[in-house]
């Protein structure tokens, strides 16, 4: 494992920056992490934090202790003697409580390095990061913060003026095998799929790729395969499905990725009719059968759909309301209705 970052997979250029940066003395004081979630961010976060203050091991023996419940539960985070503070959102947001905590606690810091850690920064309302912006505009020497959030565009603009940003990108192929096949207990893989199937369902995102292999007793893409064939055949797809029940948003968004794999399926065969494009082999022939009605760009215009949905859902859109809506926007594509007619 390599010594900086060490709990990081992939984002080997960013690794080279950021270690620079740190030997050279030149690292910024507010430094925004951002791209899709899953890509580590959050681990580099941690890692990073464990670099400035030297506290790496003990940082993560904290950290990886902590139950889930309690993480969840516990809006400050203290680790590694208090040397770094973890803020993550409390219910829907982050709070300026949160930020005050830490505000007092900083008046009395020693001239030892520390780190603030904000996750999920995009959930901070306007209020809340007004706050913060006097300290990031003049922040102490021995201080640094580190912003995550999988929405940059949902951070404000004076926020991101006062920091650096070091983007996350989804693994290439190559890497994302390796890393599949370096640790086989946690990527242990369902039975309907093998490693180059989950690389294009998960676009090379490993925190995806955990959760897909997570699965107990999956339900896909067999379940993904009956969502189509209702919104297809069925006189009233909505009544049918709008009864699913999910059990929190990534189970949702694990749904969901199912449902664009075999509709991206659907959509090549609409367009090509050639079943050697085909990923989900095991449903390829029900794809067959319902691909000519999603013809004339139907498929296409339904995928971009579901993208836009995903969207959403990462941004904290109730998910029985973004169900709703994908269930009724779909309905109308596959009926060819005027607005979706390309």
């Amino acid at each position: 494992m390599n010594d900086f970052l060490p709990h990081l997979y992939g984002q080997e250029k960013l690794k080279k920056e950021l270690k620079r940066l740190l030997e050279d003395g030149r690292l910024p004081h507010t430094l925004i992490f951002y791209g899709d979630e899953g890509l580590g961010k959050t681990t580099a976060a941690l890692d990073l934090a464990g670099a400035i203050t030297g506290r790496t091991d003990k940082l993560w023996d904290s950290f990886s202790s902590l139950p889930e419940e309690d993480l969840q539960k516990m809006p400050v985070i203290t680790l590694a003697d208090q040397l770094v503070w973890y803020l993550h959102p409390v219910g829907m947001e982050l709070k300026i409580e949160q930020f005050r905590t830490f505000l007092e606690a900083m008046a009395s810091f020693d001239e030892k390095p520390h780190v603030c850690i904000i996750d999920e920064a995009q959930t901070m309302m306007a209020p809340v990061a007004n706050s913060l912006l006097k300290t990031l505009e003049e922040p102490e020497g021995n201080i640094h913060f580190i912003l995550v959030t999988h929405d940059l565009e949902a951070l404000l603009p004076t926020i991101i003026s006062r920091g650096e940003r070091f983007g996350f990108l989804p693994l290439n192929k190559k890497d994302f095998l390796s890393l599949v096949e370096s640790d086989p207990k946690r990527f242990s893989l369902p039975a309907e799929l093998d490693s180059s199937l989950l690389f294009q369902m998960c676009e090379g995102n490993p925190g995806i790729a955990l959760e897909v292999c997570d699965e107990k007793g999956s339900k896909e893409p067999e379940w993904a395969m009956h969502f189509w064939e209702i919104l297809t055949d069925s006189a009233m797809p909505f009544s049918t499905l709008s009864a699913a029940e999910f059990k929190d948003r990534h189970d949702f968004l694990k749904s969901l990725r199912w449902i664009s794999l075999v509709g991206r399926d659907i959509m090549v065969l609409s367009e090509t009719g050639d079943v050697s494009l085909v990923r989900c082999a095991s449903v390829s022939s029900r794809e067959e059968r319902i691909a000519p009605r999603w013809s004339g760009g139907r498929g296409e215009e339904a995928m971009k759909f579901l993208k836009l949905a995903e969207t959403a859902v990462a941004r904290y859109i109730n998910t029985k309301n973004v169900w709703d809506v994908i269930l009724i926007e779909l309905t109308h594509i596959q009926k060819g209705e005027k607005k979706w007619i390309r």
